[in-house]
């Protein structure tokens, strides 16, 4: 019996329509990647009630919320030949359950420390959370249809970070953050059951059905594990989507996750409320850019390198837009500003697609979560390498200077652009 597929008596009675249908499926798994988003911009809500609870400073605060990255890319190399030999099923329920325990562990944490190990306790949980549903669309969806798919996928996610604020504020205050933990938990516990009843790993094949839903490059051979790593390494272009993904992740996840918010405080003097709601554009133009730049690379152009190319450089240039232009008093031209950072900053997930098609079906989980542990290592590091940047200029009246978020800007679009140079030397499989 393949992986993932046996089922409990009680399971048997469930209408076929559920386990038959790629739109419920993906929607079932996709619940976990919702809820990872949650988890994922969590501190930066609750971060008051975390200071005035543990008695913690910046240094600590900082480790508190970065356990979560740690695990989350450590558990990448392991979780790729899981998913290629056990199934994404079992092992999105699997971790789910740790995710939900993980964020028991934090609602109910007496010590710092306590709440240290309920973080890194999620953050390896949901590390299977896209990479899962990635690994599940490979399987369900054709060839053509995985860019889409995969950025519709996290446009959701994003949904969940839009979610993540004002929802979560609101119940924070209004319920206090250890109940809000624990209703996050029962989500995640709900999340994982659900993936375990009605999701498969793979359609079940009709009988005398000549419609395949892969490409006849992705025949499910069976490669050792060794042999995937080994395969992987001399891909010049996995190197070079590698190098374009740690860029592209870590200034997007940093500008949007951290030094944006504080760029327009200090430089525009932005109240935070103001300053959130310019910021929310950036998911704003995932949710719609994902899905368009997706379907373009699918469908209507036939290449992923065009779109990520084209759009990549376009973000380039907002970047530098921020670093050298100072008097943007105009808030509207700052919510479009952020808006097409987000739409455009959209097209870097299409490298997946790109990766993913270089190899055999049989191992897209490998290939993905290798490239995976790039995206978020970018995310870690660039934040931080972009923290010692701005903390080196002398503060002005408590606020950094116009010259320190230039810096970081500037060095955003270097390393941008010298990865999308890079990146153009890859091959990708024709699908003209």
């Amino acid at each position: 019996m393949a992986s993932g597929e046996s089922q409990l008596p009680v399971f048997k009675s469930i209408p076929s329509v559920f386990s038959s249908s790629k739109w419920f499926v993906f929607g079932v798994v996709i619940s976990l990647y919702f809820i990872s988003y949650l988890y994922r911009v969590s501190t930066a809500v609750i971060a008051p009630d975390l200071v005035k609870e543990f008695n913690i400073g910046p240094k600590d605060l900082a480790l508190l919320s970065s356990m979560y990255f740690y695990t989350f890319a450590l558990a990448q190399f392991p979780l790729g030949p899981a998913l290629d030999r056990l199934g994404p099923r079992i092992m999105c329920f699997s971790l789910g359950i740790v995710a939900a325990v993980g964020a028991m562990v934090f609602a109910w944490a007496p010590t710092f420390m306590a709440a240290v190990a309920g973080r890194a306790l999620i953050g390896l949980g949901v590390s299977v959370a896209f990479m899962g549903t990635l690994k599940v669309l490979a399987n369900w969806f054709r060839v053509n249809e995985f860019a889409t798919m995969s950025t519709l996928g996290m446009a959701i996610g994003n949904v969940g970070a839009l979610s993540a604020t004002v929802p979560l504020a609101l119940m924070t205050g209004w319920l206090g953050w250890r109940m809000t933990f624990l209703i996050l938990s029962v989500m995640t516990l709900f999340s994982a059951v659900a993936i375990w009843i009605f999701v498969r790993d793979r359609p079940t094949p009709q009988p005398g059905s000549q419609d395949s839903l892969f490409s006849p490059t992705s025949i499910q051979e069976r490669i050792p594990i060794r042999g995937a790593f080994y395969s992987l390494i001399v891909e010049r272009s996995f190197w070079m989507i590698a190098c374009l993904e740690f860029f592209w992740f870590g200034t997007f996840i940093a500008i949007q996750g951290l030094w944006g918010g504080p760029y327009l405080m200090h430089i525009y003097g932005l109240s935070p409320a103001k300053a959130g709601s310019i910021l929310a554009m950036i998911a704003i133009g995932i949710i719609f850019g994902g899905p368009i730049l997706g379907r373009l690379s699918d469908r209507v152009f036939m290449s992923r390198k065009k779109v990520i190319i084209t759009c990549l450089g376009i973000y380039v240039i907002l970047i530098l837009t921020m670093a050298l232009y100072k008097d943007m008093k105009n808030t509207g031209f700052l919510y479009a500003l952020f808006f097409l950072f987000g739409f455009m900053g959209s097209s870097g997930l299409i490298a997946v697609a790109h990766i993913k098609e270089l190899f055999p079906l049989s191992i897209s989980g490998t290939v993905m979560t290798c490239i995976n542990f790039f995206t978020v290592a970018g995310g870690a590091m660039v934040m931080h390498i972009m923290g010692y940047i701005v903390k080196s200029y002398p503060q002005q009246g408590n606020v950094y200077p116009f010259a320190a978020y230039r810096a970081v800007f500037i060095f955003c679009a270097v390393g941008m652009m010298a990865s999308i140079i890079l990146y153009s030397f890859s091959h990708e499989r024709n699908r003209g």
